[in-house]
C-alpha cells in the first residue's frame, strides 16, 4: 500500500507540460538514465508521447561545458558516464513559456548522487556532507530558506519538508532503495522575446539517490 504525507501534484496540464513532471536521474554503473514524468506514480513518460515535449536536456559530470552525449530511449534519455565519475546533472532549458497573459517559463534539473558537497546547477539540493541526509537547497550558490521539499521513498511515500532559515533540510531513509527529493522555485524574472517572452522563471529541480540500508522493498 502507498502511504503519503500530502496529496499528489496535480495532474499534467496540457498548457505546461512541466506543471507537475519533473525530470529525474537513475545511475547503474556506468550508465545514467534520465525519467519524466512523476517518481510518486512511477510514471515515466515514453517516446511517441510527453517524453517527446523533453526538446534537448544536457547532461554532464564535473563540467557543465562538457555535456555527455545522450540517446534516447523507449521511456528514458541515457548516457555513458566515464570511469571516475561522480554526481551527474542534467539541464532542460530549452521548453517553451506556457500561460495565457504573463507566461511562466520552466527550466528542469536534476541530480543523481551525494557525494560532492559543490553545487552545479542553478537550484539544487547540496548535500552538507558526503553521504549524509541533510542537505542545503542552493540558489545560484546562495542558501534557500523556507523552501518547500517532496521526498518520495521507494514505497512510493511521500513527504513535504521545509528548509530552514540557512536553506538546511533534513531526510529520514527508513528504507533501502532510491530516494528522489524535488525542490521549486519561481522568481518574477523576466526574460525571452516574440512567442518566447515570459514574465517568470521556474525552477524544478531534482535529487536521486540510493539508501544502501535500511527496511528493504521490492516494488509489486
Amino acid at each position: 500500500m502507498m502511504m503519503r504525507w500530502m496529496p499528489l501534484a496535480a495532474l499534467l496540464a496540457v498548457s505546461g507540460p512541466a506543471m507537475a513532471h519533473q525530470i529525474w536521474l537513475e545511475r547503474e554503473g556506468q550508465t545514467a538514465r534520465a525519467y519524466f514524468g512523476e517518481p510518486v506514480e512511477n510514471v515515466r513518460e515514453k517516446t511517441g508521447g510527453l517524453l517527446d515535449r523533453i526538446p534537448g536536456p544536457r547532461a554532464f559530470a564535473a563540467d557543465p561545458a562538457a555535456p555527455l552525449p545522450l540517446t534516447r530511449a523507449a521511456d528514458h534519455f541515457s548516457a555513458t558516464l566515464p570511469a571516475g565519475t561522480g554526481d551527474v546533472r542534467l539541464a532542460e532549458e530549452g521548453l517553451p513559456p506556457f500561460g495565457r497573459e504573463e507566461k511562466t517559463k520552466t527550466v528542469m534539473l536534476a541530480r543523481e548522487g551525494r557525494s560532492e558537497t559543490r553545487h552545479a546547477l542553478d537550484l539544487e539540493l547540496v548535500p552538507v556532507a558526503p553521504g549524509g541526509n541533510e542537505f542545503t537547497v542552493l540558489l545560484r550558490g546562495q542558501p534557500l530558506a523556507r523552501a518547500e521539499v517532496t521526498l518520495v521513498a521507494p514505497p512510493r511515500w511521500e513527504r513535504k519538508l521545509r528548509s530552514n532559515a540557512e536553506g538546511r533540510v533534513q531526510f529520514e531513509t527508513p528504507w533501502a532503495g532510491r530516494y528522489v527529493a524535488e525542490v521549486i522555485h519561481t522568481e518574477a524574472t523576466p526574460g525571452g522575446s516574440g512567442d518566447g517572452a515570459y514574465a517568470r522563471l521556474r525552477y524544478v529541480s531534482t535529487l536521486s539517490f540510493v539508501a544502501e540500508g535500511g527496511i528493504p522493498w521490492t516494488e509489486r
